[in-house]
């Protein structure tokens, strides 16, 4: 009974292990069908010749190149801000200039001072005319005279006529100390006097007309009640009997006293008229003028006398000069002539031999010397005016108009000089290389690629957090791109091209399969309507294609497999194993 159930048990195995090759077999022969029925619905990959790049990829910012703060090399007061924040500026434009008053008239002497050290070398360098060579001679010529003159001594004419000189100025000097003439003083007080004499009587004359004028006055006033009181009595009466008083009212005593008072009011008045003609001050003003006048002439008589004596006295003293001169030491004056003479023979021979190479090396340094300062007044002036050292965009204005400038005034950054600044991990760095070519993207236009070269590698090592990078700049040819605003600080994303292949035969890496066992590559071909896996040979990757190297050729279509196309691939029973024991 055991025998013959192990046979049953060993018949049951068998028939199940044939029915599942049978299915398994007729399952992955349908399979294939099926996935070479539809290669053409993106499961297949032509083999073909391409170019193929490799490289490592890292993040970092944008960095401003060329960056300036710009300030005031010398300290003053704001004249005039020309930018403001965000504007673009071109290499040259003025930014901020400063009060340069002071500096603009500096350049003016400092110009000045040239020409005039120009022109006097330009007249040293000048060959003399014979004008002048004749009055230098001249010149000469009067100084040797001189000089002889006083060696050989005074003569007697000299002296005689030096005393008789020193007589007269005295004479005339003692004569004006005597005094002033005693009659034309006492016709002057006199005169004086007399005009004095005047101005009294005419201010006391002038005095009695007030007081005429103040009776004239008081007399027109009385003159003018009187004449208020009759005009309201006469209208008292015409207000009673206006009708008798058209006929005898004039006559009546009311109208006969205020015609009367009518008369005295006139006569009062003239009397002030002429009284208030006859009462100016014109006679005292004559007489005053009088009086100035006298005192004038008693005063000049004075002075005149005055400014004659220190003439005398003027006079008295050249003529002692010159008589000590010619009877006293003549050695200074001998002294003096030699200098004199000297001094014109030097000038003549200057002229006649022209000046020396020392002469003309001292006036030449004193036009390079006033040369030099006209350019530091100019650099001066330059440097009161702030300019943009380069084309770029504003980014801060320190100043205003008005203020005091000591520090930073403005600052600019070159957008066209923005860097790609990476933090390359230590395990790639011995993939990038200076020269290096990388494509980079920026986070602000993902979909837009510029071209750059790695420019330098930072040979220091920064630390984070325990991760190792470097700092690896890449410069970019942003204006061949036409990028739009550019901003200090964004983010950028770059691949480092560390290899480049051409015209290779390709094949995309989901194709290729690594059997980990024998470290060789395969991919799954299909040829006569069958997918057989063989074996191939691979070189370079990237993210996408892996280049083939041997076993395969252009045209090639092989069958690219994902995790799920391998799972179909299995048999029945194979997945389910695969999936816990649990029908897919």
């Amino acid at each position: 009974m055991k025998r013959k159930k192990l046979f049953i048990i060993l018949g049951v195995v068998i028939l199940v292990l044939v029915a599942g090759f049978v299915v398994g077999r007729n399952w992955l022969l349908r399979r294939r069908q099926e996935l070479v029925a539809g290669a053409g619905a993106g499961g297949v990959a032509v083999a073909s010749f391409g170019d193929l790049t490799a490289g490592t990829s890292a993040s970092g910012r944008l960095l401003p190149r060329q960056q300036a703060r710009l300030a005031f090399a010398t300290p003053g007061h704001v004249a005039q801000v020309y930018v403001n924040v965000g504007d673009r500026v071109k290499a040259g434009d003025p930014l901020v200039r400063l009060e340069d008053d002071e500096l603009r008239r500096a350049v003016a002497e400092a110009e000045q001072n040239l020409a005039a050290q120009e022109a006097d070398l330009a007249e040293l360098l000048k060959p003399p005319d014979e004008e002048e060579i004749a009055a230098a001679r001249a010149d000469l010529a009067n100084a040797q005279a001189q000089l002889d003159d006083l060696l050989a001594g005074p003569g007697k004419e000299d002296l005689a006529q030096a005393k008789a000189a020193l007589a007269s100025a005295q004479a005339q000097l003692d004569e004006l100390l005597s005094g002033p003439d005693k009659e034309e003083l006492a016709q002057a007080r006199a005169a004086l006097a007399s005009a004095q004499a005047a101005l009294r009587a005419a201010q006391a004359r002038y005095k009695t007309r007030d007081d005429q004028l103040l009776i004239a006055q008081n007399r027109v006033d009385s003159a003018k009640l009187e004449l208020d009181r009759a005009r309201e009595a006469y209208e008292k009466l015409i207000w009673r009997d206006w009708k008798a008083a058209d006929s005898w009212g004039p006559y009546s005593p009311q109208g006969v006293a205020l015609k009367k008072a009518q008369v005295n009011y006139n006569c009062a008045v003239a009397n002030y008229n002429l009284t208030k003609i006859e009462a100016n001050d014109s006679e005292v003003k004559n007489a005053e003028a009088q009086v100035a006048q006298a005192q004038a002439n008693l005063a000049s008589l004075t002075r005149e006398k005055t400014a004659q004596i220190a003439s005398a006295r003027a006079r008295v003293a050249r003529a002692k000069k010159n008589l000590a001169l010619l009877t006293g030491d003549r050695s200074v004056q001998i002294a003096s002539a030699r200098a004199q003479l000297a001094q014109a023979q030097a000038k003549l021979a200057r002229l006649l031999r022209g000046p020396s190479d020392e002469q003309i090396a001292i006036a030449r340094a004193r036009v390079e010397q006033a040369r030099i300062q006209l350019e530091d007044a100019k650099d001066a002036l330059e440097k009161a005016t702030l300019t943009a050292p380069f084309d770029g965009v504003v980014t801060a204005v320190y100043v205003s108009v008005g203020e005091r400038a000591n520090g930073p005034a403005v600052e600019l950054v070159n957008p066209m000089s923005m860097q790609v600044v990476l933090d390359v991990d230590e395990v790639d760095l011995p993939q990038v290389s200076v020269g290096q070519e990388t494509v980079v993207t920026l986070e602000a236009w993902p979909d837009r690629e510029f071209k750059g070269k790695v420019a330098s590698i930072a040979p220091r090592a920064k630390n984070l957090a325990g991760i190792v990078t470097y700092e690896v700049r890449v410069d970019v040819d942003w204006s061949a791109a036409q990028v739009p605003a550019l901003l200090s600080g964004m983010t950028a994303n770059a691949d480092l091209v560390t290899a480049r292949r051409e015209k290779v035969l390709l094949l995309p890496s989901q194709a290729i399969t690594l059997d980990r066992e024998s470290g060789k590559y395969y991919v799954n071909l299909i040829a006569d309507g069958e997918v057989r896996r063989v074996p191939v040979t691979i070189g370079m990757r990237d993210a996408t294609y892996t280049e083939i190297t041997g076993g395969r050729r252009e045209g090639d279509r092989v069958l690219i497999r994902t995790a799920a196309d391998a799972d179909r691939m299995r048999p029945p029973f194979a997945r389910m194993m695969r999936s816990g024991g649990r029908r897919p």
